[in-house]
């Protein structure tokens, strides 16, 4: 799977409200994957508190590889929560493992970030962003 299937698959998965199909396009040593290390727990959690959270658009703006193993994508995602428009943006860390990439962690910004249009955001904006979280 390339790094454009995996983003495919991963928000298709998202807008089916396929929870499974999401856990499972996470590295193994994701953050996501420590905090639910049972996928049963996972499952309970999103179904109770991502389901008025609706994935209306998403694009992969730019990559930039790290390494052989390591690419961080530049995301732009339109969403609807609790019937309000909303950008979230990402710059995703995609790790390959055993062959196939999958969705490590990304650093995040909203539109109390970045007040630009979606589709100029850079890499350089989240680079300025004095905290670095991935989650």
């Amino acid at each position: 799977m390339t790094v454009r299937q995996l983003l495919r698959h991963r928000f298709d998965a998202l807008q089916r409200r396929d929870y499974a199909a999401v856990y499972a396009s996470y590295h193994p040593d994701a953050p996501l994957r420590r905090q639910f290390a049972d996928r049963h727990d996972y499952l309970d959690f999103a179904g109770r508190q991502l389901p008025d959270i609706m994935l209306t658009a998403w694009a992969c703006r730019a990559q930039r590889r790290l390494d052989e193993n390591r690419v961080e994508c530049l995301l732009t995602m339109e969403m609807m929560i609790d019937g309000e428009r909303r950008f979230f943006y990402e710059c995703a860390l995609l790790q390959r493992s055993d062959g196939r990439w999958l969705y490590h962690s990304a650093q995040k910004l909203d539109a109390a970030d970045y007040r630009g249009a979606p589709e100029e955001i850079t890499f350089a904006d989240f680079d300025r962003v004095n905290v670095k979280i991935r989650l």
